[in-house]
């Protein structure tokens, strides 16, 4: 049963941002050098009121926790409303920009564009991330369509193709991008901690030029949530509804395409938060796609803000990436959604 006004607004609405805000805050006091909560306050007024940072080694560690955790909120809504427009999309519970191979393919792309010499701006580095994923996401449905055919099961393909295909195409480029890195020092030097997702060199420039790429992303997926839920009936239904599934599908892509880029060029490839907070919201019973999505957005920048944290705090001074955490936390559910979905599904 869907979840009523009240509670849809709470749990996908009100609840994720008291925690963010609360995560955020204890991100910007916690660390190798635990900061009092009311010098991390005076320094974030301070900052925001453009008066620039404060005097002193306290409000400098809480100035220097600024961008890893604007951008891992940023990072964290990309990729889950990126996972909750794929499942619907394809109609794939295993749906998500790491596990089908989108964020390889990123990765790829622009390390294939350095070590060619493109330029290492935010605007190239956006732009190449784009093309690697859009085609790691024509290459992955192409791959999992012809298996699909050849197996008999007409030109659907089906959620384990397109897994297996995604865990191909993943596998691929991870082995050419380690083979860049290891070949040009042009590449090594841009990602040798990028390549596995981190938060760690978080820039505000950075943050701050690609948050509108990723806002319209968000835009995007928004606009096509009335076609989403129509989808989720099938094609056949969801065209005497009057939807157009071609159209949702071309939104929903450009959607994806965009957020996974973002997420991509500001993080690295960061796996499994795409996967995990759609199937946790789920659960919950949102009253529709769109508050899935908002929902989605919230709680993705709560997770990866709180494992960033976790991260650092877990072995201070010294930190777990951020890929290596969500790795951890995604794996365990990816297990049981494979073991639902069934292999012959």
């Amino acid at each position: 049963m869907p979840s009523s006004p009240t509670r849809g607004a709470l749990l996908f609405g009100l609840l994720p941002l008291a925690l963010l805000l609360t995560a955020g805050l204890a991100a910007l006091a916690l660390g190798a050098r635990p900061v009092p909560l009311t010098t991390t306050a005076t320094t974030l007024q301070a900052m925001l009121a453009g008066e620039g940072v404060p005097a002193g080694v306290d409000a400098a560690a809480v100035a220097s926790r600024v961008p890893r955790t604007l951008t891992a909120a940023l990072v964290g809504a990309a990729l889950a409303v990126a996972g909750a427009a794929l499942q619907g999309a394809t109609r794939n519970p295993l749906g998500d920009p790491g596990l089908l191979g989108l964020s390889a393919g990123a990765s790829l792309a622009t390390a294939i564009g350095l070590a060619l010499g493109v330029s290492g701006s935010t605007f190239w580095v956006l732009a190449l991330a784009a093309a690697g994923t859009l085609a790691a996401a024509l290459l992955v449905y192409a791959v999992a369509a012809a298996a699909s055919r050849g197996a008999g099961a007409g030109g659907a393909p089906t959620p384990i193709g397109l897994v297996l295909a995604g865990a191909a195409v993943t596998a691929g480029a991870g082995a050419v991008t380690t083979a860049l890195l290891v070949l040009s020092p042009v590449v090594r030097d841009r990602f040798r901690f990028w390549a596995v997702g981190t938060v760690a060199r978080a820039d505000l420039g950075e943050a701050a030029l690609l948050t509108p790429v990723i806002g319209l992303g968000i835009v995007l997926a928004l606009a096509a949530a009335r076609g989403l839920d129509a989808l989720a009936l099938g094609d056949d239904l969801a065209h005497g509804l009057g939807a157009r599934p071609g159209r949702t599908r071309a939104l929903l892509l450009a959607a994806v395409v965009l957020l996974t880029a973002a997420a991509v060029a500001l993080a690295g490839p960061v796996g499994f938060v795409g996967l995990v907070v759609p199937h946790a919201l789920r659960r919950l019973r949102p009253g529709g796609t769109r508050t899935l999505l908002i929902g989605s957005a919230l709680w993705g920048a709560v997770l990866l803000v709180a494992a960033d944290l976790l991260g650092r705090l877990v072995i201070a001074p010294a930190e777990i990436h951020l890929g290596v955490t969500t790795v951890l936390l995604g794996v365990p559910v990816l297990l049981v959604l494979l073991r639902r979905t069934g292999l012959g599904s």
